[in-house]
């Protein structure tokens, strides 16, 4: 009998071939693992702002198709409904996540994340902007306001005693795009450094004013959000001129043995470059082999070798973190943006516990699309 692994894949606007990039990494390096007996069952679990429809399609992947382990792309708050039904089943769930949303339920034993860390390279670009108690104009996009990075961008920034001296939020209509009033918050309150806070065809947007206005809109030093310097939106944006520092999970220049067969494979197989995606579905192949030979608890203090380098799955958080790189967004030769790595961030086991700890009170957003699901 094959071994039946159930998928919950989202849907993306500006990411259309992200379920299918995910699902074809995941396969690719389950073969290469030596698995060769595989059913893959999938269900589509739309843009993630429906917490039932997540519910029913996990449900019947479990009873009807009888799956022995379920993967999803989830943020935490949708994972959450799904936590008693992975326990009650008996079946491990494995989710995969931009890990920019905190979680407001205590996990359980077969719940496992693989995270890309979104909230700690958040955390450390605000410490970074706010180095030497600097003031910081914080520039985001509608739908990246509304995550909780820019919350831990404010976190870092306080960690430095840097202070926030504006904040700017874009529209999400691209008829409607202007960063007016960014213009208006650079000659109020003395910043000093601009962070910000895009993604998708937003970071296009943005890009494409700052160069319209780069004599006077690109004079600060930007700190970038690590999903505004994804290597797939950067290939589609004009370099603005300026300083664009950031801090990311991953990049195609990496070198490692593990990185090296990834992209080998994925351009081999796929005739594709890479990409973040991608790099979710090849470390979901490893965990998994790991859950169905082992058991969900053979995951606690668990590493395994992966493009971004060595992962460590923490025990009490059941969430993965990795290092992290910093680096610049730069010109090409054709004045496109791309994006160049200077250094790796070690992660500590402290550092990504406190991530993890921290909890939210008062107001907070209802936002619940998984990130990059618009």
């Amino acid at each position: 009998m094959p071994t039946r692994i159930g998928f919950l894949l989202p849907r993306s606007t500006d990411y259309p071939a992200m379920g299918f990039d995910i699902l074809d990494a995941f396969r690719i390096h389950f073969q290469l693992l030596g698995v060769d007996d595989l059913q893959l069952i999938t269900e589509n679990i739309g843009y993630g702002d429906n917490q039932q429809l997540y519910y029913a399609k996990a449900e019947k992947l479990l009873l009807e198709d009888d799956v022995q382990l379920l993967v999803a792309y989830s943020g935490v708050l949708n994972a959450e409904p799904l936590y008693q039904l992975a326990q009650s089943s008996g079946r491990a769930f494995l989710f995969l996540d931009a890990g920019m949303q905190m979680p407001t339920e205590d996990k359980m034993p077969n719940n496992w994340f693989l995270s890309l860390q979104g909230l700690d390279a958040s955390y450390r670009l605000g410490q970074l902007a706010a180095k030497g108690k600097r003031n910081v104009l914080m520039a985001s996009s509608f739908f990246d306001a509304g995550y909780r990075g820019s919350l831990f961008n404010v976190k870092g920034i306080e960690a430095e005693e840097g202070n926030v001296s504006g904040n700017y939020v874009s529209t999400h209509k691209i008829s409607e795009f202007s960063i007016a009033r960014y213009l208006e918050l650079l000659n109020e309150n003395s910043p000093q450094v601009v962070l910000a806070n895009f993604s998708i065809y937003l970071t296009e947007l943005f890009m494409k004013e700052l160069k319209e206005n780069r004599s006077i809109a690109t004079l600060l030093p930007f700190y970038c959000s690590p999903f505004m310097a994804e290597e797939t939106i950067l290939t589609k944006c004009d370099f603005p001129s300026g300083e664009f520092h950031t801090i990311v999970p991953w990049a195609t220049s990496l070198e490692n043995e593990a990185q090296f067969l990834f992209l080998k494979s994925i351009q081999e197989q796929k005739n594709k470059v890479a990409n973040l995606f991608h790099l979710l579905g090849w470390e979901a192949a490893v965990v998994t082999v790991r859950l169905l030979n082992e058991g969900p608890q053979s995951l606690a203090n668990w590493s395994f070798d992966s493009p971004r380098g060595k992962v460590m799955f923490n025990a009490d958080t059941q969430t993965s973190y990795a290092p992290l790189y910093q680096g610049m967004i730069v010109s090409d030769a054709d004045g496109k943006c791309k994006l160049k790595i200077d250094e790796k961030l070690a992660i500590t086991q402290e550092e990504h516990r406190q991530t993890c700890s921290q909890k939210i009170e008062g107001i907070h957003s209802g936002w619940k699309n998984n990130f990059f699901c618009t």
